[in-house]
């Protein structure tokens, strides 16, 4: 498909036209399902007419204030030893090299998907095509052991825990140890379902920072329905509710499309955070996993309308605003690095482009090689979004395999460009 062309075919927002066994699957009664029903109905319309709502006035000092006291908040620990003057550190560097031209990054952390099994169905698993649970060998907490000790000598001080869901892996407590919780920032990325009170007083324990909890919907029936599971709603407001009792604090990651961005639920998840005092990351949709219809993904208008839905509110962000260097763009590579429960090495948990393994080579000559043969060597927009001439790349490229090498990626990038014409990464030709 063209990336110009119009997301709502025949007036539907194809992620909420979302087929019936599903409602029928996850609700129980008729009248439940009607409710749904009617949900999705104006879901649909909204998004149809791409309606944009003011419901809070901007103030720009106060967003200021309050963004940048949850960005100290979630990120500053000062209990944990010699964590705060590493962040000092890291930032001073890494700005300092970003003002001078100097082409070094600090590394910031590495978000490890322990397991990409999960209890859950979801529209948009982001990892359905790359799960090789049952051909390929995990890693054991000696590897991350080691992993992090080759992380934390890049200067990486935040280690986070997702999948699939963390929690079906059995031997969570194990692997987390491995990544000194007592020395750095520790974030477990959830759908809140298996997460209870003894975890979150184990969580608490061990030292975890920070847990992340997925919702998609400010209306609880829509976010079920999205994620195929009666009560995962009230069980993430049941894990927020845990996490203030012990001490950790809650952040929640919701995921942007053509199919919820001009939507009352999207409206009313943004004001949830704004009563509860809970920052927001936004993430926008990418088209990998099950979400490989593209048509979901925000185009440049969409783009806009997000900027004005957003604006006024106070406790919400887009997960590029904040890096060591640069302030604003993508800090794969760069800043974080994704890694697969095999060891394999991505810019993101979106880029199924494997730059190596670290059960062969070393983090940093991976992540060296990666900085110096791909556009992941600078600082850009989001790659999966926003770059309308990499999404088509990308998405061409793994229409029909699971994931690709660099080297791939790389013949991709120069048979576009010699077939439009254009050059699109000028830093890939240099000698």
């Amino acid at each position: 498909m063209s990336f110009e062309e119009p997301a709502l075919s025949g007036g539907k927002a194809p992620l909420f036209a979302t087929m019936e066994e599903d409602i029928q699957s996850v609700f129980k009664t008729e009248a439940e399902r009607e409710k749904v029903r009617k949900l999705l109905a104006g879901a649909e319309e909204q998004s149809r007419r791409k309606d944009i709502r003011a419901t809070r006035k901007y103030d720009p000092f106060k967003k200021f204030l309050h963004l940048w006291g949850m960005r100290l908040r979630y990120g500053l620990h000062l209990k944990k030893p010699g964590y705060f003057w590493r962040i000092v550190k890291n930032v001073a560097r890494g700005k300092f090299y970003h003002v001078f031209g100097i082409k070094k990054y600090v590394l910031r952390g590495i978000e490890f998907a322990i397991s990409f099994r999960c209890n859950f169905r979801c529209n948009h698993c982001l990892c359905a095509r790359i799960d090789e649970s049952k051909t390929r060998r995990e890693l054991d907490a000696g590897d991350y052991r080691r992993v992090v000790k080759e992380a934390m000598a890049l200067g990486a001080t935040t280690f986070g825990m997702e999948g699939g869901e963390p929690f079906v892996q059995k031997n969570w407590e194990e692997l987390m140890e491995a990544w000194q919780p007592k020395k750095n920032h520790i974030i477990v990325t959830t759908n809140g379902y298996l997460f209870d009170e003894a975890k979150a007083r184990r969580c608490a324990g061990m030292g975890v920072d920070t847990i992340n909890f997925s919702l998609d919907s400010g209306y609880p029936e829509l976010h079920d329905l999205f994620r195929k599971k009666n009560g995962s709603f009230a069980k993430v407001m049941e894990g927020i509710r845990l996490c203030r009792k012990y001490g950790i604090k809650p952040l929640i990651n919701t995921c942007v499309h053509k199919g919820n961005l001009y939507t009352d639920g999207f409206r009313e998840l943004l004001e949830f955070s704004e009563r509860e005092k809970i920052l927001i990351n936004t993430l926008l949709a990418k088209g990998t996993g099950n979400f490989s219809n593209t048509e979901v993904l925000l185009d440049e208008e969409d783009l806009r309308a997000y900027e004005k839905i957003v604006r006024p509110y106070t406790y919400v962000q887009r997960h590029l605003n904040f890096n060591y260097g640069k302030q604003w763009g993508c800090p794969g590579t760069k800043e974080m690095i994704n890694m697969t429960p095999y060891g394999d090495v991505m810019n993101c948990a979106n880029m199924h482009i494997y730059g190596g393994n670290v059960t062969e080579e070393p983090l940093a000559l991976i992540r060296e090689r990666v900085l110096k043969t791909t556009p992941f060597g600078r600082y850009h927009c989001c790659f999966l979004a926003e770059d309308r001439d990499f999404m088509e790349i990308y998405y061409g490229l793994l229409r029909d395999k699971s994931h690709a090498t660099i080297d791939e990626l790389r013949k991709a990038i120069f048979d576009y460009e010699q077939k439009k014409n254009k050059t699109l990464y000028p830093e890939l030709h240099a000698p």
